[in-house]
């Protein structure tokens, strides 16, 4: 039974890493502690990176009618609420500025912000968000980036809000974000448990297949 459980642990091991660090960057990144599972919140981040991020930034790797499949959108609520009537839903969700433009007026490319959420992490997006301020010149500047070309965008927001207010606009844009990272992954996170679930009832049913099998064998 010992080597079951063993076995088992390493099955589970997977599960219960933690694969994202907070290593490596300028500040102590907060906790975005968004939730994949909250339709809400995912629909209020794909209507706020709509309205302003995707003046620079791309999801090239996302089409209209995935989100609004994903998200429980119809395909003329996605059009509306994201594309605002100007694209259609198999075209992918791009950038609504020219090309050269970005690189003319910031001085670099807006990046494609599809894998951002994978290759930086959620806490990182939620804390970049939240981490613009002025310097003693009144230039905007980021603690978690800094020298970003990128402007506040969400000045007027933040200007506007409370702080709880702020805290949660960033966390739809950063559970959108994850979202568009990997689109199945809660598909892939029930599936996992499951295919755990199996394998483990299998091998508690191959022991015993064994134990009966080796009863009568005297070694």
């Amino acid at each position: 039974m010992k080597k079951v459980l063993w076995i088992a642990s390493l099955l589970l091991l997977p599960l219960t890493m933690n694969v994202q660090a907070a290593g490596g960057y300028s500040i102590e990144l907060e906790s975005a502690d968004n939730n994949l599972r909250d339709q809400a919140s995912l629909k209020r981040g794909a209507v706020l990176f709509s309205n302003y991020c995707m003046a620079c930034h791309s999801l090239k790797y996302m089409r209209y009618n995935r989100v609004a499949r994903d998200l429980g959108w119809t395909d003329e609520e996605v059009i509306s609420e994201m594309a605002h009537g100007l694209n259609t839903v198999t075209e992918n969700v791009m950038t609504r500025m020219e090309d050269g433009v970005s690189r003319a007026v910031l001085g670099s490319d807006a990046p494609d912000l599809s894998l951002m959420a994978r290759l930086k992490g959620d806490d990182y997006i939620y804390t970049f968000l939240r981490s613009y301020h002025q310097d003693d010149q009144g230039k905007w500047d980021n603690k978690a980036l800094k020298g970003t070309a990128m402007p506040n965008v969400l000045e007027g927001i933040e200007r506007h809000a409370t702080p709880e207010e702020y805290a949660e606009v960033a966390r739809d844009i950063t559970n959108f974000l994850a979202y568009a990272g990997e689109p199945s992954k809660l598909q892939r996170l029930d599936l996992g448990w499951k295919v755990i679930a199996f394998l483990l009832v299998l091998l508690l049913l191959l022991y015993l297949l064994k134990r009966e099998y080796w009863r009568d064998i005297k070694h």
